[in-house]
């Protein structure tokens, strides 16, 4: 179960996050909503442990994140950042291959690192640099990555997956995510396209100049009337789900 208690953070004296609580058990898909600088990356690396809370507690499975050696959250959380950066030349397979620097066996790393190629449809890239492939093949890169290292009832924290993806990708990672879910994974995807929230996620948070303004089930959090107010943009709901029709 991911905890949040009260949870405050500031870069210096401007306010990232204000006294925000949540919580959600594992097995499920948690996106994270709300406009530009409303606090959602800032959240995403909270909850990965890879910043401490200004005020308040995050908490996994009743362990403050922040406070867990590196090696022993590596084989608790996975995460992906909003931009995949690279600072030395690797190959597909050998980025793949950073998220097992935790692994217990060298067997299993294997095994889950050619997993994480095929699940992300690399297989024909792997001996590239990561430097000389699209951004779109990058970002499947890091997904594959964390999945590599994700045990199956872990917690995997996603920011903007979906970018540069095109929509047949898209749908290759969206039912990656859900079957990690499924499998009792809790994931946390930080998403614009609403459209897709409303198709991939169980429990919606909408953030707000770093507030939870909203949460709950996409339907009863993702209203056309809310969206209208806040994005400026008229959106429908019908039996396929949200679908967004112009611009007010």
């Amino acid at each position: 179960m991911l905890k949040i208690d009260s949870l405050s953070f500031q870069y210096g004296r401007r306010s990232a996050l204000k006294e925000l609580t949540a919580s959600s058990n594992a097995g499920k898909v948690v996106a994270l909503v709300g406009r530009n600088g409303s606090g959602k990356s800032t959240l995403l690396r909270l909850i990965a442990g890879l910043a401490h809370p200004s005020v308040g507690s995050v908490l996994w499975r009743g362990e403050h994140l922040a406070r867990m050696a590196p090696s022993r959250r590596a084989l608790e959380v996975s995460y992906v950042s909003q931009r995949p950066t690279l600072s030395i030349d690797l190959t597909v397979q050998e980025m793949i291959a950073l998220g097992r620097f935790a692994a217990r066996t060298r067997l299993d790393s294997i095994l889950r690192i050619d997993q994480a190629i095929d699940l992300m449809g690399l297989d024909g890239l792997k001996e590239r640099s990561f430097h000389e492939i699209s951004a779109g093949e990058q970002q499947r890169c890091v997904i594959a990555r964390a999945l590599a290292q994700h045990e199956s009832n872990g917690l995997l924290a996603l920011d903007e997956p979906f970018s540069n993806l095109d929509p047949g990708e898209t749908m290759r990672v969206f039912g990656a995510l859900k079957q990690r879910a499924q499998a009792g994974a809790l994931v946390v995807v930080a998403m614009h396209d609403l459209s897709l929230v409303d198709r991939v996620a169980e429990t919606v948070w909408w953030l707000e100049q770093g507030q939870l303004v909203a949460a709950g089930v996409p339907a009863d959090v993702l209203t056309p009337a809310k969206l209208q107010e806040v994005f400026h943009c008229e959106f429908i709901r019908g039996p396929q789900g949200l679908t967004l029709t112009s611009r007010v």
